[in-house]
């Protein structure tokens, strides 16, 4: 009876802020409080603020590498990457080694891309990449290896211009990626040759560290770089026939998800508080400068608002509640700056908003991404860049996110926190921040006699490689505030 107690005093000195329909007598002639379904709905205000967040730990499968800046600040990204090994190969006995060459293949790139970008490779000289650690994308560079001209595996800086590349390989339908070659030192194609243990990757990559591939000056392009090997070119010779005859092949080593690469990227805006200043107005979020919008919904109104409906007296002159259900609850995050293809002429025109937002509990963060956690509908939820046009041919664009789970699961728990503890542990506020990603999808069969079906599921969530900004509506709007229609019901 205490806790009941406890519950409805704590219930009791809510003042209702929201605006609020209730359709819970419907009926009631008919039934008993206890029967009685109760349904509702309520209007709940949000808060927004532009944070600049904790690091984001992720295992990319493409990266950025160069320097580029806009109106939300400069962006810096290098490269630290192992390279696998050809497990159970071996060199013939009299094979000599020619050359070797790092290649890297580019799908974009961000900014100017007629703006020279100067390129540096160093050999990974001191501890290893682990595979299995999560690396933080501010990751220091001196713990793994030395940059100095004497760890320099190229003769000299490469300078390269994007938009004229020095080669390129087609990728079908008329279409090329472009690619970068780089020799490099002959004493370091030496090295690479001896390392000849490939009976597994840990042996060679404990000989062979890697790749540091840093970017120098020039802060007006970054390259979306999807794939990156080294080709060792050697020669060996055999008789044919009584005659020596000499045989030029090629061994690939290749950075992949076999082995460890970290994308390092550094972000500076000397003036990150105007963008906190503008949130009255608008809230952005920028990728990969870990710039995102805080949304803060206001749990404990929320609650008490809800749980207070759910009460009823029973026959025997008991006050209980009745479960709650959250049947609906949508957030429309509307977009700004959406535009149709990437302008070249300026700068500020590089980044577009991300295709993909996810809205996730801002204490989740690290741990999402650490783990390779996927979306759950109680923790982290995946909105999608919709377009729309209306009647009068007016676009717009913006992301929706279906609340209606997480609400019911966080208002149960608060239900429960207050009974247990007359509330005294209930945060007045759920902080949930808005992160851009990119979602990767996996096949599934299954087979039942004669028919067999395929479906599709997300199997990984990954921090976004690439680059956007997208600016959206704050909740201060007055014109249309960032408010959430809850629909509920007890049972």
């Amino acid at each position: 009876m205490k806790r009941i107690i406890y519950l409805i005093t704590l219930l009791s000195s809510f003042v209702f802020l929201s605006c609020s329909g209730d359709s819970s007598k419907t009926g009631s002639s008919l039934l008993s409080d206890e029967d009685r379904i109760i349904v509702g709905c309520d209007t709940f205000s949000t808060s927004t603020s532009v944070v600049s967040a904790q690091a984001i730990y992720s295992t990319p499968d493409s990266f950025l590498l160069g320097e580029c800046d806009s109106r939300f600040g400069t962006i810096h990204a290098d490269i630290l990457a192992q390279f696998t090994c050809p497990v159970g190969f071996t060199f013939p006995e009299n094979a000599v080694v020619d050359s070797a060459c790092l290649f890297f293949y580019y799908d974009s790139w961000f900014g100017d891309g007629n703006s020279p970008l100067a390129l540096s490779i160093y050999r990974i000289d001191k501890q290893p990449l682990s595979y299995n650690t999560s690396y933080a994308h501010d990751i220091d560079v001196n713990d793994f290896c030395t940059v100095s001209d004497e760890n320099m595996v190229i003769e000299r800086q490469r300078i390269i211009v994007p938009a004229r590349p020095t080669d390129s390989i087609s990728t079908g339908n008329n279409t090329y990626t472009p690619y970068v070659k780089l020799k490099l030192k002959d004493s370091f194609a030496k090295e690479l040759f001896s390392y000849k243990d490939f009976s597994s990757l840990e042996a060679f990559t404990k000989a062979f560290k890697g790749l540091y591939i840093a970017s120098g000056f020039g802060s007006a392009n970054l390259l979306h770089v999807n794939e990156l090997n080294i080709a060792l070119y050697y020669h060996f010779s055999y008789n044919k026939a009584g005659k020596d005859t000499v045989v030029n092949d090629i061994k690939g080593y290749y950075a992949n998800s076999e082995v460890r690469q970290v994308n390092r990227y550094i972000y500076y805006n000397e003036d990150i508080e105007q963008l906190r200043r503008d949130s009255d107005s608008v809230c952005y979020i920028v990728s990969p400068a870990n710039i995102y919008t805080r949304v803060s919904i206001p749990i404990k109104q929320m609650a008490k608002s809800i749980t207070f409906k759910m009460l009823y007296a029973t026959a025997g002159g008991d006050t209980l509640t009745k479960r709650p259900y959250i049947n609906k609850a949508e957030l429309v995050i509307r977009v700004l700056n959406q535009h149709d293809g990437v302008s070249k002429k300026t700068r500020d025109d590089w980044a577009q908003p991300a295709n993909v937002m996810m809205l996730i509990k801002e204490n989740n963060l690290t741990d999402f991404f650490a783990h390779n956690r996927l979306p759950s509908d109680t923790s982290a939820i995946l909105g999608f860049l919709t377009k729309e046009v209306d009647g009068e041919n007016n676009t717009s664009y913006y992301y929706t996110y279906d609340l209606a789970t997480l609400l019911t699961t966080t208002i149960r728990d608060i239900q429960k926190e207050a009974i247990d503890t007359a509330g005294s542990n209930i945060p007045d506020r759920l902080d949930m921040l808005l992160i851009p990603v990119t979602v990767d999808y996996g096949t599934t069969s299954s087979s039942y006699y004669s028919y067999t079906a395929s479906s599709t599921s997300i199997s990984a969530i990954k921090y976004e490689q690439t680059v956007s900004a997208t600016v959206i509506q704050s909740a201060k709007n007055t014109d249309d505030p960032l408010d959430i229609e809850v629909v509920f019901s007890g049972f």
